[in-house]
């Protein structure tokens, strides 16, 4: 009885049950979209001008072409953002810097938009969503937790 009465007093229900309701919709639409990352943000200047920091992007698991813009994961501990120019080319099999050769699987060539140099080739396996649309600044909170905190 007195737990029940201390949790009616309790006063920060309506966040409690935000939180618990944005988490819920999250992995809802990681599964009705078919990826772990089915949103995400922009947190570096490597994608301009198609793409700013803060942008909120949507993505969906699936097979990306030539100019598709890809989530995938590299060396780095968190997600790439970045785009596919190529696929199967003579740089996925072994003509890079890093003489990384892929020859058993498919193999995407994939570069920021704002770099000068090329990412390692990446593997169909790494390739965590294509990127389905852009929504301009609505991921700036995000943006600014990953600039202040590293997270």
């Amino acid at each position: 009885m007195i737990a029940i009465k201390a949790l009616k007093q309790f006063k920060y229900w309506d966040i409690v049950l935000t939180v618990v309701g944005v988490f819920i919709f999250y992995q809802l639409l990681g599964v009705v979209l078919g990826t772990s990352h089915p949103v995400d943000v922009v947190v570096s200047n490597s994608m301009l001008p198609n793409m700013k920091p803060g942008d909120l992007i949507v993505c969906m698991k699936g097979k990306p072409k030539i100019n598709e813009v890809v989530i995938y994961s590299g060396i780095r501990k968190y997600p790439i953002i970045h785009r596919v120019i190529g696929i199967n080319d003579s740089y996925c099999r072994g003509a890079n810097p890093w003489k990384i050769k892929i020859e058993n699987e498919t193999c995407y060539t994939i570069k920021g938009d704002n770099n000068k140099i090329r990412d390692p080739p990446v593997t169909e396996g790494q390739i965590i969503c294509v990127v389905k649309a852009k929504i301009p600044y609505l991921g700036y909170p995000r943006y600014l937790i990953f600039k202040v905190f590293g997270i």
